[in-house]
Parts: structure tokens; C-alpha cells; sequence
């Protein structure tokens, strides 16, 4: 995967002789409660999933990542791959989505064509975060939309909730389905039920549970339980910070009277 020349569109740089079987693709990127890219992540390091290619886009960020030995790269998407039979499984992540409406339709035309028509792909998964009215959640739902009335059908045995989220699904979660459904390719976005944290593990952690049924990778889920309690460690912290400041606030108002 040697990059070469101007980038003056979406390139998929892929390494020679990776050749998927049927592949299934799983796609968490960062998002509401970075649930998607958590739960790709986990799956990602679980299984120590070989990159296969590397996305490129003028529609992404316009600056370059710092590496740990203290050199650059572009920033990009990044397809990794787990073998496994019937189907093999591809993973989308990366580090950014496009951030115009433009780049949306752009870079997530150019994949699911990439994976229908390069790839022989059969299955698009899209993960991401839901933002519920109930406040921080103690159990996160998992809500789901899907490409067509069959698809629903035969996830509806699952712990998964259809029908009861509202709005829109933003960016490539959302987006992939539409073209995949344009392409007469199936798909289902599982959506973990989140707060407005910034990092939410315990809603990627209903959506592995999910996924590990539907598509029976053996992923060690209690791996999160680490990251949760961290998450929750932060967020008391972070309250009691607030609630001391709120108090020295009406202390210095109560002088002032």
C-alpha cells in the first residue's frame, strides 16, 4: 500500500493479495458517545485483525496525525480483516468522518461500492450512539434501523429495539445504509443508548453483546468492564468538581451580599 501522486478524490489503497470471502463489514467510527469506534476497536484488538487497505480523502480533515515515534501521517480510514467461515469480517474504522455533507456522500458512496463491487461484500453492519430522553442509562437499549422489512425480521429475535428511536441517524452509520440499500445491499445500524458523554463504553458494551450473537465472534466483552469503571471514575470526579465549584460560587455571592 504505497501512496502515490495528488489525492484529488477518495482512494482506497489495498494490500495485494488480501481476498476477502463474502465478507460481512462492521463500521464504528468516531460518533455520538464514540460507541462505534469502541465497540470496532475491542473487536479490532481482540481478534489482532490484519489492515487489508487504507481509505484517503480530500473530504477529510485537512491536517496529519502525530505518530508515537514522533513522525506524521495523513489522515485516513482503515479496513481490517478477520477470517473466519461462512463469512469473512472487514472492520471500518479510522479517524475521522467527513465533516461536510459533501464529503458524506462522497467517501461513503466510494466504500460501499468498494466493498459491493471489489469485494463481493453481502452485509453492511453501522455502529453508533443513540441520545435517549431517560438521562444516563443503567442498562443501555440497543435501537436498530435496517435496509429493508426482511432484514428487521430476522433481527427481531435479538435483544434489539426497532421502531423507537426518532431523528436522524447522522453521518456514515446513517449514510452507508441509505447507498447500500441504493446498491440492493442489506444493512442494520445498531445504535447504543447514550448520554451525551464524550466516551460511552457502556453502550459499546450492549452493542458487542449484540453482535456477538448475530455474527458469533467470540469477543471477551468484560474487556470493557476496565474502561467503564475508569469512565465512571472521571465522570464523579468531574461532578464533584462542578458541585465544589457551584459551592464557592453562592459562598463569594453570600460575601458579596
Amino acid at each position: 500500500m504505497i501512496l502515490k501522486g495528488r489525492i484529488t478524490q477518495t482512494r482506497i489503497m489495498m494490500k495485494r493479495g488480501a481476498k476477502p470471502e463474502k465478507p460481512i463489514m462492521i463500521v464504528g467510527l468516531p460518533g455520538i458517545g464514540s460507541v462505534g469506534k469502541i465497540v470496532v476497536e475491542q473487536i479490532r484488538k481482540e481478534y489482532k485483525a490484519e489492515r487489508i487497505a487504507t481509505i484517503y480523502s480530500p473530504h477529510f480533515p485537512s491536517h496529519v496525525m502525530m505518530t508515537k515515534k514522533g513522525g506524521i501521517r495523513l489522515v485516513s480510514n482503515r479496513l481490517y480483516l478477520i477470517r473466519q467461515k461462512p463469512n469473512d469480517i472487514l472492520l471500518l474504522t479510522g479517524d475521522y468522518q467527513p465533516p461536510s455533507p459533501e464529503g458524506q456522500y462522497y467517501v461513503n458512496s466510494d466504500i460501499v461500492e468498494f466493498f459491493k463491487d471489489r469485494l463481493g461484500g453481502t452485509f453492511i453492519y453501522t455502529v453508533g450512539g443513540y441520545v435517549s430522553h431517560n438521562g444516563t442509562p443503567g442498562r443501555p437499549r440497543v435501537f436498530a434501523n435496517a435496509t429493508t422489512k426482511n432484514v428487521i425480521k430476522q433481527f427481531s429475535k435479538y435483544d434489539i429495539v426497532f421502531g423507537r428511536s426518532r431523528g436522524a441517524i447522522w453521518g456514515a452509520a446513517g449514510m452507508l445504509l441509505a447507498f447500500a440499500k441504493m446498491r440492493k445491499l442489506s444493512g442494520i445500524c445498531l445504535l447504543g443508548e447514550t448520554s451525551l458523554m464524550d466516551f460511552d463504553a457502556t453502550a459499546a458494551k450492549a452493542v458487542l453483546e449484540v453482535l456477538s450473537k448475530t455474527t458469533h465472534l467470540k469477543v471477551k466483552i468484560e474487556g470493557l468492564d476496565s474502561l467503564i469503571k475508569e469512565a465512571a471514575r472521571v465522570e464523579s470526579e468531574l461532578a464533584q468538581q462542578m458541585s465544589a465549584q457551584e459551592e464557592d460560587k453562592d459562598r463569594k455571592l453570600s460575601y458579596i451580599r
